[in-house]
């Protein structure tokens, strides 16, 4: 992978330090940590992270009902929204 390349893999328990540290430091009201994990748990949820240079940046989560897919969230963190990686 070439540096400033984003890499896109399914969020992983391994994940959930730096995503907690994310929604601590990016929102006022932070997402209660074991509602979140059990997100992750769910079978009907995915989470994917976005990493750039091995740093989680961001992530989404979806929700699969029957045959489809809803955007449950997004993610990203201050200091790259805006920015057009490619």
């Amino acid at each position: 992978m070439q540096e400033n390349e984003i890499e896109i893999s399914v969020m992983n328990m391994s994940d959930l330090n730096e995503i907690k540290d994310i929604l601590e430091t990016e929102f006022d009201d932070f997402w209660n940590y074991a509602v979140f994990k059990s997100e992750i748990e769910n079978p009907n949820s995915v989470y994917f992270v976005a990493k750039l240079n091995n740093e989680i940046i961001g992530f989404i989560g979806v929700l699969l009902i029957i045959d489809t897919a809803e955007i449950t969230n997004i993610v990203i963190k201050k200091s790259f929204r805006g920015k057009r990686y490619i």
